[in-house]
């Protein structure tokens, strides 16, 4: 019964390390304020330090506002139903252009209109406007590639710039003969989170003396035991 403990001990002290070495994240935020589309940025973020262990993913993460207003002017001698979408293509690109993740917010409203009164004002029986709206959006990407890990990775960290472009995707539809006008500004929040193994020390010789000096003070302890 001693040896299986002793054994048991022994194999648990073992990997110690090894317990210990559980995942863990670091992330890094960067944004672009609301501006008017269409816009080119850059985002800046902090590489990952590979003296805090071995890197196993890089999660982005883009949310992206859509802010305006649409206007509609149906010019048919007939009543339509005219559909107006306001929207912003968001997109987090590499240094090299090459895309990471892209959102795309978008807000909709749908009018009926009568035939063309006669007046373009967006207004009246065949014209309508949004008034001031907004809409959300979000999507990431999770990257295992190694052209990535050694992209966004270096011994001490250091900076990356990602690029960040907002592009107006605004349309209007349902009227063969249809004047539109929209006015959109847009704002994204990019996230790179990066999940790695930290690096395990090896415990040191007096700590291992420790170890197995209390199973050796454990073993003493039953014979005495066994002896009263």
């Amino acid at each position: 019964m001693m040896k299986k403990t002793f054994a048991a001990l022994a194999i648990a002290a073992a990997f110690l390390p090894l317990a210990a070495a559980q995942a863990a994240t670091v992330s890094y935020t960067d944004s672009k304020a609301l501006t008017t589309t269409n816009w080119t940025d850059a985002l800046s973020f902090s590489k990952f330090d590979t003296s805090l262990g071995t890197l196993t993913s890089i999660r982005f993460d883009l949310s992206g506002v859509v802010q305006g207003i649409g206007n509609a002017e149906s010019l048919d001698s007939s009543a339509s139903t005219v559909k107006l979408t306001l929207g912003s293509l968001l997109g987090l690109t590499r240094p090299d252009n090459s895309t990471l993740v892209v959102t795309n917010p978008v807000f909709s409203q749908t009018f009926d209109f009568s035939a063309f009164d006669n007046a373009v004002n967006f207004d009246g029986t065949s014209g309508g406007t949004t008034g001031s709206v907004s809409a959300t959006g979000s999507d990431f990407f999770v990257s295992s590639s190694a052209s990535d890990f050694a992209l966004f990775s270096a011994l001490g960290g250091g900076m990356i710039d990602l690029g960040l472009n907002a592009v107006g995707n605004s349309s209007g539809t349902g009227s063969g003969n249809l004047i539109t006008q929209f006015n959109t500004a847009a704002s994204g929040v990019a996230k790179v989170t990066y999940t790695y193994t930290p690096t395990v020390a090896v415990p040191e010789p007096a700590s291992l003396a420790l170890v197995f000096g209390g199973l050796g003070l454990l073993g003493a302890t039953r014979r005495r035991n066994k002896k009263a």
